[in-house]
């Protein structure tokens, strides 16, 4: 423990010269703070017996007064911040003692006050602290290693001990205990070398009455504590934690400290938690990887805020957060500090949970490379990274790490070995070795790995948002009429995950890939699997039955997070107000919705809308449709504006213009709603089974009417059972994806309404030869990334027929009653037939959205 420095005349002579600006400053701020008290006392004396001749002029003498109480703590922190610092000198000898002397002459005059004007600058001090306590308790406990003991000496578990690195006055302590109680540790050391910021830290500790907290002032690039220097603990993997908030940039050896910090934590189940101002426009396959699509930020704010930190000594060159890609990341998300609540003040900062890179990834490489099926065109194959894009090789076992040479670094990471030198004091050995690169956060999952490793891509970036809130097809018929079994091998597209939640509860295929090329649909789906898992029923109703939740960003942080990609926790820590008043409002079909319900107050038929969601017959129900809301979606307005109109179909219902041409040649516009909505009241009521009309009507689900897994057996059911295991989420193209699986891996292949995207083909071109490759990677823009797929159609097809069995079939929906491309599958050797076409005015399911659903059987083997 250290101990209390006392002030020396060396300390005197590296006081800061201030000049006489500086002095006048400090007399007016010092006499000011010292007499306010007392100028308080005579201010409220005179208020109580004010003297007859000043009572109407008290109010103005009490102004200034009043306002200095008010002013005197933002004065003393802006003299200490941005004034005192210009004047300070400092002639110590040493690298070590000048960094102290000037970190101690920074605070002196305002550790009392640190915690209280530090709460809007240091944002994502809490949000690191709430990541970390809910990985921490989200990781199962580890098996004694050998020759370590408990925290009794007895050999049963791990001493659990947490570092916080510039801990200065302790805030992060107290407020770790709200989320994590901190008996969970069995000792705690704040490590800092700013003594007036340990004397609160000091103070803080006694008051709590904490026992297993200790402070130590030490360096942080070199710490020591207590159990390596008496032989309790080797050093090596010996700690479960490690934090540094807003420290990092303050301490000149990072490198060295990164590579302790690497060493000592416990291989297998040690965190590190940080959080720090950071500047950044460099993104390369690393950080594409990692998920920093909102890392970069402009030459200015490099330039300015750079400049700005530089004047109190705070390092925010871009090799500093870069140091992290040596370790394994496990969260990672970029925000902007809105300072003083002003649009135009946006500090960046960041937050970062990670682990030692000697973390066994085995299990989920195997999981990703041989469970996801992504053994073929692992570096060539689009967006599809399931292998590391760090150019050294990853590690994937202990084993490895153990094989590996060290590479001497000078005074960084711990060797094994304890060494004495002069006066007794401990030594360590500085060695690092070199693991070979980390893996992308998806390597490094604490629970379940459903998403399947993607990088980010331009065309990421211009999907903000999601475009289906919901699934638009009727998944318990699928399951029905394609007969979906324990058997199967599935790939679907993802969209809202609805559908491959209902496939996974009510056949439990063997694997389902689900495929997106919008990230956001993932992150979805994703969401869905970590509620799931992670919630209570009750919540999970609130968010996706009612598509609210008031304490979601809480929950998103303190519970879901360990069960989430990093990609997917950053996005909706970034969007976690779409759960603050609907979630089913959000997105561009959440632009469907609320354009519907405007129509109906405009109409005059909200009061029906309402009346139609709780009618208890059919008959009640398709009354209601036709006399009162069937006018309005019918009203030659609503067709030429919206339901007509290319723009909205594309933005609001991702209906794309080739999708319309697939409709207009059987009819027009009005005929296809028509052939769509009239069946639908006839069929069952929406108030107890049709739950997709309900919620484009409602805005919610109900309980007696919800997908199978909002209702509370099927919420049990795929959180108590192995269902979900099933699932991987792929972030790419159908056809990237496919070109990845091996042959004959799948039996079903249902792609929903995605063939009507493309472009026709004309039925003289022959298909291409299967020694020929589609180009695999995507434009910059949704719209020309479009139309790069629509020349890949027939790529698609003769994938499928390479990775489906005997049998196995393709399976889509089209909103044209006979789709053009049949004839591409016949072309190619399959065997099509219809499953249902819309005729008579009777619908083919409880959506009724397309004309038609088709099968490709594949009879025969691969083309040649």
């Amino acid at each position: 423990m250290a101990t209390k420095t006392t002030t020396t005349a060396i300390d005197r002579e590296h006081r800061p010269r201030i000049g006489k600006m500086g002095s006048l400053v400090l007399i007016g701020a010092g006499t000011t703070v010292l007499t306010s008290k007392t100028i308080q006392m005579k201010m409220e004396e005179l208020a109580n017996h004010p003297p007859s001749s000043l009572k109407y002029f008290l109010p103005f003498l009490l102004l200034p007064l009043l306002l200095w109480t008010r002013l005197a703590l933002p004065l003393r922190f802006a003299y200490n911040c941005f004034v005192k610092p210009f004047f300070a000198r400092s002639k110590h000898v040493t690298e070590q003692d000048a960094h102290k002397a000037k970190l101690e002459s920074f605070y002196s005059g305002q550790a009392d006050l640190y915690d209280s004007t530090r709460s809007a600058l240091l944002k994502g001090r809490e949000n690191m602290l709430q990541l970390l306590a809910a990985h921490l308790k989200a990781q199962t406990e580890p098996l004694v290693r050998k020759g370590s003991l408990g925290p009794n000496g007895d050999g049963v578990g791990q001493k659990k001990i947490w570092v916080d690195l510039g801990g200065g006055t302790g805030w992060n302590i107290e407020k770790m205990d709200e989320y994590l109680p901190l008996s969970y540790f069995d000792a705690i050391y704040l490590i800092d070398l700013c003594e007036p910021l340990l004397e609160v830290a000091r103070a803080r500790i006694k008051a709590r009455g904490w026992k297993n907290v200790h402070v130590l002032c030490q360096d942080a690039s070199n710490f020591v504590l207590p159990e390596w220097e008496s032989g309790e603990l080797d050093p090596r993997g010996s700690l479960r934690a490690v934090t540094m908030s807003y420290s990092l940039s303050m301490i000149p050896p990072f490198y060295q400290l990164l590579d302790r910090c690497d060493q000592v934590l416990d291989p297998q189940r040690g965190l590190m938690g940080v959080v720090d101002f950071y500047t950044s426009r460099d993104g390369g396959n690393k950080e594409r990887a990692i998920g920093t699509a909102s890392k970069r930020v402009s030459w200015f704010a490099k330039w300015f805020w750079e400049c700005w930190f530089s004047l109190d000594g705070v390092n925010l060159n871009a090799s500093r957060r870069g140091e992290f890609y040596k370790m394994g990341t496990i969260k990672v998300y970029n925000g902007r500090n809105n300072f003083l609540d002003s649009w135009f003040i946006q500090i960046p900062y960041y937050v970062f949970i990670g682990c030692s890179r000697r973390r066994d990834a085995s299990t989920t490489l195997q999981s990703f490379t041989q469970e996801a099926g992504n053994q073929k065109g692992l570096n060539n194959a689009g967006l599809l990274t399931p292998v590391s894009p760090f150019p050294t090789p990853p590690l994937s076992s202990p084993e490895a790490f153990n094989m590996m040479e060290t590479l001497d670094l000078g005074p960084s990471a711990y060797k094994a070995d304890i060494m004495r030198g002069n006066n007794d004091q401990i030594v360590m050995q500085q060695t690092l070795v070199d693991a070979g690169a980390p893996l992308s956060p998806f390597h490094y999952h604490l629970k379940k790995a459903w998403r399947v490793p993607y990088l980010e891509e331009k065309v990421h970036e211009q999907f903000r948002t999601h475009i289906y809130g919901w699934t638009w097809e009727d998944p318990a018929v699928d399951v029905k009429k394609l007969n979906i079994n324990k058997d199967d091998h599935i790939l679907a597209i993802t969209s809202a995950g609805d559908n491959v939640l209902h496939y996974a509860l009510a056949a439990s295929p063997a694997r389902i890939h689900a495929v997106d090329m919008n990230p956001c649909q993932g992150h979805i789906l994703e969401l869905k699997l970590a509620a799931i898992q992670a919630l209570d029923y009750n919540d999970f109703w609130l968010m996706f039955g009612e598509g609210r939740h008031p304490e979601f960003k809480k929950l998103l942080t303190t519970k879901l997070s360990p069960y989430l990609s990093s990609h997917a926790y950053a996005y909706w820590l970034a969007h976690n107000t779409q759960f603050s008043r609907n979630f089913y409002f959000r997105g561009y079909s959440g632009w469907a919705l609320r354009l519907a319900q405007i129509a109906f107050f405009l109409s005059g038929v909200s009061k029906d809308v309402k009346k139609i969601c709780k009618a208890n017959t059919i008959a009640e129900q398709d009354a209601i449709w036709k006399k009162k809301i069937r006018p309005v979606f019918l009203g030659k307005w609503m067709v030429k504006l919206f339901l007509g109109n290319p723009m909205f179909n594309w933005h609001a219902l991702g209906v794309p213009q080739n999708q319309m041409n697939c409709f207009l040649q059987d009819g027009t516009v009005e005929d296809y709603i028509k052939a769509t909505l009239d069946p639908i009241p006839k069929l069952t009521t929406l108030k107890d089974d049709n739950y997709f009309f309900l919620l484009c009507l409602n805005g919610r689900y109900t309980r007696s009417s919800c997908p199978s897994f909002l209702k509370p057996e099927g919420f049990r059911a795929l959180k108590n059972g192995k269902a979900t295991n099933s699932i991987k989420s792929h972030t790419d193209t159908i056809l990237n994806v496919l070109r990845g699986l091996p042959d004959g891996s799948l039996t079903k292949i249902i792609v929903m309404d995605s063939m009507d995207w493309f472009d026709p083909i004309d039925p003289s071109t022959p298909l291409p030869s299967t020694s020929t490759i589609a180009p695999d990677t995507l434009d910059s823009t949704p719209e020309a990334s479009l139309e790069h797929l629509r020349s890949e159609l027939d790529y698609e097809i003769i994938e499928m027929l390479r990775v489906l069995a005997i049998g196995g079939q393709a399976i889509w929906r089209s909103a044209a009653k006979r789709p053009w491309y049949i004839q591409r599958f016949e072309l190619a050797g399959f065997r099509v037939s219809s499953i249902d076409i819309r005729e008579n005015g009777q619908a083919i399911d409880r959506v009724n959205m397309y004309a038609s659903f088709w099968k490709a059987e594949k009879v025969t083997g691969m083309r040649g």
